[in-house]
């Protein structure tokens, strides 16, 4: 199956996809209650919203695929999360909760674009005898960058933290914790911004394009 260009990138970029959804659904919740000192209550409140609206989006680019080249939906949605992971850093003590709502709905509405699409465009290519295989290996390969996205982001966290001459479990926060958090977001922003090279070779050739139409 591998020996499929288009299935071979869309793999990686479901790979790359399960670390950007689990990763950041770790590190988010961490992140406003160690970084920022909210309480729970207010964590949830902050990620409600965006829950409902990554449901929304998905059935929105289930439409859309049928409309718009698969790279195009996958590029967008990555370029979405990129940024919602790019742009914590301008997050401060004192930023209104309203700043990190809008964050976190811009990075859902991007992982929203990506699934659908990137299902169908990793496997249009593929025999039919190896659809189920394939539908199989996107949906194993995606779990996989969710474990790894989880432990990559404790892990760096937890080496920034120290890096920063910090403890998590120290008292109330401060600029060095903050720091570490704000690195380990722009490391999720340069994978997910890496991934866009991968979403890229989605792209049909001229040739199948042709024979498509």
């Amino acid at each position: 199956m591998f020996g499929y260009r288009s299935f071979a990138f869309g793999s990686l970029v479901a790979f790359i996809y399960g670390i950007a959804l689990f990763g950041s659904t770790y590190l988010l919740p961490v992140y406003m209650q160690l970084g920022l000192s909210l309480p729970a209550s207010h964590v949830g409140t902050i990620l409600l919203p965006s829950g409902i609206v990554l449901a929304i989006t998905i059935g929105i680019a289930g439409r859309l695929t049928d409309r718009l080249p698969t790279y195009v939906m996958v590029c967008t949605g990555l370029a979405l999360i990129t940024a919602s992971f790019a742009f914590v850093p301008v997050i401060k003590l004192q930023t209104g909760i309203w700043v990190l709502m809008v964050l976190a709905i811009i990075g859902r509405i991007g992982l929203g674009f990506i699934l659908p699409s990137l299902n169908l465009g990793a496997m249009r290519p593929l025999d039919k005898a190896l659809i189920p295989q394939g539908a199989s290996v996107i949906n194993f390969v995606r779990m996989l960058g969710g474990a790894a996205g989880v432990s990559l982001c404790a892990i760096v966290l937890e080496w920034r933290v120290a890096a920063h001459g910090d403890v998590l479990t120290r008292g109330p926060s401060s600029v060095a914790r903050l720091a570490a958090f704000n690195e380990s977001f722009l490391m999720l922003a340069a994978i997910c911004g890496l991934a866009i090279v991968a979403a890229w070779q989605l792209r049909a050739s001229p040739r199948k394009a042709a024979a498509a139409e």
